[in-house]
């Protein structure tokens, strides 16, 4: 450093000196700083400016990786053919494509949010509901980070997939289910999802929950909540044990789901 630039910065008159000094000047880094810097790479260190001259300062610029390789929708194996709607009380017949639009147009109580795999969502859940008898449809969640390629529009490379509920009763007793119906890419990459239900509080957190993970239950599949008993894919909650997983005021439940 030049004794311009050491007096441009206003040191001391002893740090200036300390600067000139043969000691300072010959006073090697530790071997530390060798092995560090020879381990980076050059094109990734830190450009700056310092009085007019470019420079790298030993800093590394971390980049984000690469948006993962995503199949296209013809390379998953998800059908496109028509399904009836999982909804108990609709008769109309759906395609992958149309199936939210059905929603937001036809099930205006439906809840409709995007999310990723990584992400935890929660929703409200009345299973007091009069037509909880039937499959009733509680959100419908449009999955980010699974297809590409759909469609122009980037809102097309999102998979529909529905939080679904029923009341059944069984050898004298009632259940109510609950599971999530979406594309299904075959049993060996068959979307799998966690549901956590429970009753959450301000002090603490679900004190009393109950959880399932499993694969979805194909849209092409029967939404009957016998049979999804019978196979093992929802979330069965004994009837005798709301009241303690609901909140005491409302009487919901909270459901929080988790794709993988």
């Amino acid at each position: 450093m030049s004794l311009h630039k050491i007096q441009k910065f206003a040191f001391s008159k002893e740090v200036q000196e300390a600067i000139k000094s043969e000691m300072l000047q010959d006073t090697n880094p530790p071997g530390e700083i060798y092995e560090c810097a020879s381990s980076l790479n050059e094109e990734t260190l830190l450009k700056t400016t310092i009085d007019g001259e470019e420079c790298r300062l030993p800093f590394e610029v971390l980049t984000m990786d690469s948006t993962p390789d995503l199949p296209y929708l013809d390379e998953t194996g998800i059908t496109r053919k028509p399904f009836q709607c999982p909804i108990g009380s609709c008769q109309e017949r759906s395609t992958l494509f149309m199936f939210p639009m059905h929603i937001s147009y036809d099930h205006k109580n439906v809840l409709i949010e995007s999310l990723w795999p990584s992400e935890t969502n929660k929703v409200l859940v009345d299973p007091y509901a009069p037509e909880s008898t039937q499959p009733h449809c509680h959100k419908l969640y449009l999955l980010n980070g699974k297809i590409r390629g759909r469609g122009d529009d980037k809102k097309c490379d999102k998979l529909p997939f529905a939080l679904m509920s029923s009341k059944i009763s069984c050898i004298g007793s009632d259940r109510f289910i609950l599971w999530v119906t979406g594309p299904d890419a075959g049993k060996t990459k068959r979307q799998h999802y966690t549901l956590e239900a429970g009753r959450n509080q301000p002090a603490r957190l679900l004190p009393y929950a109950v959880a399932f993970s499993e694969g979805i239950v194909p849209l092409h599949s029967s939404q009957d909540a016998e049979e999804i008993q019978q196979m093992g894919v929802g979330l069965v909650i004994p009837w005798s044990q709301l009241d303690a997983l609901t909140d005491k005021r409302t009487k919901l439940l909270e459901v929080c789901v988790h794709f993988h």
